[in-house]
């Protein structure tokens, strides 16, 4: 297809773009790369380059895979699309009933929506629905952690506290933030037991200064993703689940890059040891094979609102698609059979301790964290202050890498990386090994700060 000579027409999410109306596509080219071809864990540009594929936690098991590809195929064939408002296919149900299973929620029901945002605002409408049911309608406040990432749409984006909503001016009223316990950058001085009291304390502060009785649920980002894969103390979320119960309040475990294999279980919350009353899906669901989000909804929830029958009014075109189902349902079947959340866990630990034994003395490191196939390098340019890398340096780091043929995300000083489950062990050497030359061949970042 022909390019315009003048002006570049894609605008592309969370990507600083330089006069876009200025440029030609293949200058943006020169500054991002154009993909032109997955397979498995690898990736291909328009320029013939190969690129170990770390940088979203979508691809479960891989690009291309044909098994997932020809179920879909065969669905497209069959029964290509199909409303799911007052009518239904089998596979909608089949995929909730697994679903249930996974979260152990053996008697909730799912509602599907298009993405991971979706499933955060579903989760959202549910609750606020849930309490004008049981006569509490001034139950509408949400309370989340700071670093945490649950969307874009209108209420996930106002419960996401990183810098985002600002762009647009003021979102949801009644959405509050919390200090959470990241673990190398903690919110207080102190050791690990009391940066945890410390936000255990302002949790329950914030609770009785708005009213126990105005707030209707407490989100979570198990493992905050976007903020850097941020892993907090063991048995922090529990403590905030005992909080969330004896105020009443309902918990809302957004897991759109946690969930379904990435740490190593089917869901971090069973790492942990909570049970919440939704839970939010999406990325690994349907691996990009098809746009889908899911929402986990508890039996309490559904009794209360459909004890007399009822209608949620909340949806859209395509949610709960034929071949959007078909496809999860062959994922997690190839998650089951083929051992992958064993494998997530053995291979990402493997991964953590080679990277640890051989970076952490580096100048430039400051933390590598991370569980499964979910992986952190913090960069520093002073250890002892923990100030970030210098814009400079981290360009110039960023394009050492894809030289290297590493492709993946590196935001406020941290390398985030996310293997598919399917990473083989000569792939798990080739990403270790590429990440230690890479740092050898950066020159020293000058200490500041």
């Amino acid at each position: 297809m022909k390019q315009s000579a003048k002006g570049y027409r894609f605008l592309h999410p969370f990507t600083f773009m330089n006069n876009p109306l200025q440029a030609t596509a293949e200058e943006v080219r020169q500054t991002y790369p154009c993909l032109t071809k997955g397979e498995g864990a690898w990736v291909y540009d328009d320029a013939g380059n190969r690129y170990l594929y770390l940088s979203t936690a979508v691809p479960t098991v891989g690009l291309g895979n044909r098994r997932v590809i020809q179920a879909m195929t065969e669905q497209y064939e069959t029964l290509s699309f199909a409303s799911t408002c007052a009518q239904g296919h089998p596979f909608a149900n089949q995929l909730s009933e697994r679903l249930t299973r996974i979260a152990h929620h053996e008697h909730a029901m799912v509602f599907f929506s298009n993405d991971g945002s979706g499933a955060v605002e579903t989760a959202m409408k549910l609750v606020r629905q849930y309490y004008r049911s049981k006569g509490e309608p001034q139950r509408t406040r949400f309370l989340s952690f700071e670093g945490s990432y649950h969307g874009t749409t209108f209420g996930s984006g106002s419960v996401t506290h990183m810098g985002i909503k600002e762009s647009f001016g003021p979102g949801l009223e009644g959405c509050f933030s919390i200090p959470a316990p990241h673990l190398y950058r903690p919110p207080v001085a102190g050791d690990e037991a009391a940066f945890e009291q410390y936000c255990l304390e302002q949790l329950e502060k914030t609770i009785l200064t708005l009213g126990a009785d105005t707030i209707a649920a407490i989100l979570i980002e198990p493992i905050q993703g976007v903020n850097g894969v941020v892993l907090f103390p063991q048995d922090f979320w529990q403590k905030v689940q005992c909080i969330a119960r004896r105020y009443d309040l309902l918990l809302i475990a957004d897991e759109v890059g946690t969930g379904l294999g990435r740490t190593g279980h089917w869901l971090a919350s069973h790492h942990y040891g909570i049970k919440p009353d939704l839970v939010a899906l999406s990325k690994g669901l349907t691996g990009g094979y098809f746009p889908m989000g899911a929402t986990i909804i508890s039996e309490e929830i559904i009794a209360e609102l459909y004890k007399e029958g009822g209608i949620f009014l909340h949806g859209s075109t395509l949610c709960g698609h034929p071949v959007a189902c078909v496809a999860a349902l062959t994922i997690l079947e190839m998650i089951e059979q083929d051992g992958l959340l064993e494998q997530a866990r053995q291979r990402g630990e493997w991964i953590l301790n080679r990277l640890k034994q051989s970076l952490l003395d580096h100048p430039q490191v400051g933390d590598i964290r991370g569980m499964g196939m979910m992986l952190a390098i913090e960069l520093v340019s002073n250890r002892e202050t923990k100030t970030s890398v210098s814009f400079a340096w981290s360009r110039a780091f960023t394009a050492t890498l894809r030289q290297a043929g590493i492709l993946a995300n590196f935001f406020n000083g941290v390398l985030s990386m996310y293997p598919p489950l399917t990473l083989s062990d000569d792939e798990a050497d080739y990403l270790v090994t590429r990440l230690i030359d890479v740092l050898a061949k950066m020159p020293k970042e000058e200490k500041h700060g």
